[in-house]
């Protein structure tokens, strides 16, 4: 017994030391590299958040066009703007292909609207050595996520499309989150949400979505959907029951293969939360990044910059720690009670879990009785940081519905 005791405890000693050289040798890593997050093979959703030339699109890039050219699975790539999406398709999308993933996989690319082509034959050239087109394979689509509601009702999604064994959803929202200087025309969490509805319909697994953004002073709207921001470097793991979800995973994947009914599958594990199915990567800065960024112009001009340091800043100094114990007012930014908060006692925002108290109205035509001098007083609290709140990411979900709320006075 006592033997089985110290092997265990060895054992474990060892996968510590391990796990410490393994620590070491990512910390000389100067680049991002992808494949030990997508281990996770219950996960819907990656997010990859770090400092501008971490590696972390081109570390998805190379992913993509790898699967595409051994396993024949054409991916999708998004932006925010429309302006983004399209110059990332200009020049028989120049941008989108890093040139040294071109060279290795020797890609012959042309474009034509949103779709991207790999040129499978060419013609021989003519005596003014062009070529025709004799063949083509469809490899990426690059979309804009703001204007979702063009790609509406397109035929955008194939219901064969995973009847191929093989076949997987590749999907990249690139530079999720806006700049400080970019206009705030839309919801991006809403507006991503019905571009992935366009693309994905009720697709439950087979796909990976990788959300790409450098880290920024303010929280992402999408990692506020999250319910989590990271306050350190490391990875994160939201999920909830995760061997009946994997579990789940396989019996649907079954499913399909055996062409039985699906919907036996889903209605047997309807009822069971799995959480959000995320991992977040926080990328801690290594010695090598920290060494090649050191002097740059970026370094010279703002060096504590988040988007260059790689360090979220979070404001905790409004975090209230202590008990609530009398619900005063249920705040509305929306009719979807996930826009709503409740207010407690000493001015401590909650997220709203089915209080019964008079509403704050904060925009018209919520069906409750609109009072502006009401909302307007609100608005004073909030910019006079006369608030405070329960935890650090509903202040920042209080701060984006405040962000949201046309400009006032």
């Amino acid at each position: 017994m006592a033997e089985e005791k110290l092997k265990k405890k060895h054992s474990i000693i060892r996968k510590q030391i391990a796990a410490k050289e393994k620590a070491e040798i990512l910390k000389q890593r100067e680049f991002y590299m992808l494949r030990s997050i997508l281990g996770y093979s219950w996960a819907i959703f990656f997010f990859l958040l770090g400092g501008r030339e971490a590696g972390k699109s081109y570390a998805t890039t190379s992913f993509f066009v790898d699967q595409y050219k051994r396993l024949g699975r054409p991916f999708y790539w998004l932006r925010l703007s429309e302006t983004s999406a399209r110059k990332l398709l200009n020049n028989n999308a120049e941008k989108l292909i890093d040139p040294d993933i071109r060279r290795r996989y020797d890609l012959d690319i042309m474009t034509s609207g949103n779709n991207v082509y790999e040129i499978t034959k060419r013609s021989k050239p003519d005596k003014n050595g062009k070529t025709k087109v004799l063949g083509k394979k469809l490899m990426a689509k690059v979309f804009s996520i703001a204007t979702f509601y063009n790609d509406k009702g397109s035929g955008l999604f194939d219901k064969d499309f995973l009847d191929d064994p093989n076949m997987f959803y590749n999907v990249c929202l690139d530079e999720m989150n806006r700049e400080q200087s970019e206009r705030n025309s839309f919801d991006i969490v809403y507006s991503f949400t019905n571009q992935l509805e366009n693309l994905l319909r009720s697709t439950k697994t087979r796909m990976r979505i990788i959300c790409i953004g450098n880290t920024l002073e303010e929280a992402s709207d999408l990692l506020c959907a999250m319910n989590f921001i990271p306050e350190t470097f490391g990875r994160f793991k939201l999920v909830k029951n995760k061997k009946k979800l994997i579990q789940y995973i396989n019996e649907r994947n079954a499913a399909i293969r055996n062409k039985t009914s699906l919907q036996e599958v889903d209605a047997k594990y309807a009822h069971i939360n799995f959480g959000k199915r995320a991992v977040i990567e926080y990328m801690e800065p290594t010695e090598a990044y920290k060494n090649r960024r050191a002097g740059t112009v970026a370094d010279i001009l703002m060096p504590t910059a988040s988007t260059f340091t790689n360090e979220i800043k979070t404001d905790n100094a409004l975090v209230y720690k202590g008990r609530l114990h009398t619900p005063l007012r249920v705040i509305k930014f929306s009719k979807d009670e996930g826009d709503w908060f409740t207010m407690w006692e000493n001015g401590c925002i909650k997220k709203y879990n089915k209080e019964k108290k008079p509403a704050i109205a904060m925009r018209p035509y919520l069906d409750e009785i609109y009072d502006a001098k009401q909302m307007t007083n609100m608005i004073q609290l909030f910019d006079y940081r006369s608030l405070r709140f329960k935890d650090l990411i509903t202040f920042k979900q209080f701060q984006k519905q405040m962000n949201l709320l046309k400009p006032r006075g």
